[in-house]
C-alpha cells in the first residue's frame, strides 16, 4: 500500500529541518479530523514515547502553538510555567528539554505542528526559528496546492446542468 504523500512531505521537512537548524531531533504530525495533532513523523529520537502522540489545541507546546497560530519555544519544558503539562511524560522518555513548535498553516488554518528538540536546556536564536519556519512553509506549500487540485478535480466531477447548459458546452467545444 503506497505511503500517504502527506507523510512523505512532513518527513522530507523534518530532516530539512533537522539539516538547517542543527537540532538533533524533530517530529510532527498533521491535524486529524477531530481536531487533533497526531504526532506521526520522528526525526532523531530516541524511543518511540512521542508516536502517535494526541496532542489538543491549547495542551503542551504543540497545542499552545496551535491555539496561537504561531511558532512557540521553551527552554525547558518539563519545568515551564508558560504551558501545560499533559505531555510531560513523553518528553521525559525521550529526554528532551529545550523544545520548539512551529504551525503549519494553509489559509489561515492549522493544519499540523512542527517540533525541533535538543536534550539540554537553551535558547534557540534567531537562525533556528528561521529554519523551522521555512520547513514548515515547506509543508505549507504542498499542502495548499493539494488542496487545490483536489478542488479543482471535485469541480471538473459535477456534470453540467440547468437551462443552456449544454449550449455552454457547445460554446467551450467551439472553442477549442
Amino acid at each position: 500500500m503506497p505511503e500517504p504523500v502527506e507523510a512523505v512531505d512532513m518527513r522530507a521537512a523534518l530532516l530539512r529541518m533537522r539539516r538547517a537548524t542543527g537540532l538533533p531531533v524533530a517530529f510532527g504530525g498533521l491535524l486529524t479530523g477531530a481536531g487533533q495533532l497526531r504526532i506521526a513523523e520522528l526525526s532523531g529520537t530516541a524511543t518511540p514515547a512521542l508516536r502517535g502522540l494526541a496532542v489538543s489545541a491549547g495542551n503542551g507546546l504543540g497545542g499552545k502553538s496551535i491555539a496561537l497560530s504561531r511558532p512557540c519555544a521553551v527552554t525547558d519544558y518539563r519545568s515551564s510555567l508558560h504551558i501545560s503539562h499533559e505531555y510531560d511524560t513523553a518528553v521525559g522518555a525521550e529526554g528532551l528539554h529545550a523544545v520548539l513548535a512551529v504551525p503549519v498553516v494553509v489559509r489561515r488554518k492549522v493544519r499540523g505542528v512542527l517540533y525541533g528538540a535538543v536534550r539540554e536546556r537553551l535558547s534557540f536564536g534567531d537562525r533556528t526559528y528561521n529554519a523551522a519556519v521555512e520547513a514548515a512553509r515547506d509543508v505549507e506549500q504542498s499542502l495548499a496546492v493539494r488542496d487545490e487540485v483536489q478542488q479543482r478535480l471535485a469541480a471538473a466531477r459535477e456534470p453540467v446542468a440547468g437551462p443552456g447548459a449544454w449550449e455552454q458546452v457547445r460554446e467551450a467545444h467551439g472553442e477549442l
